[in-house]
């Protein structure tokens, strides 16, 4: 929303610094402009029957309406963090970004034989982190034995080596890819996931 609200700012201040210095410059002729095509406007609204200047009227306001509630949520909405706090730090306080998370959840699951790609996404909520990981494995695998190892390893990531307390216990897709269609160098992708409102 910061660059949204820079954009409109900028793009109000090239529109009024022109009309504000003509209309300081020559304020009578552009009165007197302003003035009488207020009044043609005025005549042909007059013209038209009441029943659709009601309805015109109406439609415009529910619509300048929703526009208004819809900019002031988006302004008043908190951002989503970025970074989660470090538990286990004595003497003062210290965040960590959710992408460093990420990074280090997808490097320790890597390690574990037959990982093919790790996808985690971080979300920083009250308590903690949550976190998703979608893991795409080699060959044939017991699903439970599998899953237990995976969970196991992005517990220690996040909880042990990163500091970061788990809101919530990890959550995670497994993916089998058949050994002959594995490739021979792991890849590694990270997604950080923002908390949505």
């Amino acid at each position: 929303m910061n660059t949204f609200n820079r954009i409109l700012v900028v793009l109000g201040i090239l529109v009024a610094l022109p009309l504000c210095i003509a209309l300081f410059l020559f304020p009578v002729p552009i009165l007197q402009g302003l003035g009488g095509q207020m009044q043609a406007w005025a005549e042909g609204l007059a013209a038209q029957p009441p029943v659709l200047r009601i309805a015109l009227g109406v439609l415009f306001s529910l619509a300048w309406l929703v526009i208004c509630v819809l900019f002031l949520v988006l302004e008043l909405r908190r951002p989503s963090p970025k970074t989660a706090r470090v538990e286990k730090v004595g003497g003062g306080e210290v965040e960590i970004s959710l992408k460093s998370i990420a990074e280090r959840i997808a490097y320790d699951v890597d390690q574990l034989p037959g990982v093919l790609k790790v996808r985690p996404r971080v979300q920083a909520r009250r308590g903690g982190v949550v976190v998703e990981v979608e893991v795409d494995m080699a060959g044939d695998f017991e699903v439970p034995v599998r899953g237990s190892e995976v969970v196991e390893v992005v517990r220690r990531s996040v909880e042990e080596q990163v500091g970061v307390k788990l809101a919530q216990p990890p959550k995670v897709r497994l993916r089998a890819a058949p050994r002959a269609a594995a490739p021979k160098g792991r890849v590694v992708t990270v997604e950080v996931k923002k908390e949505e409102s």
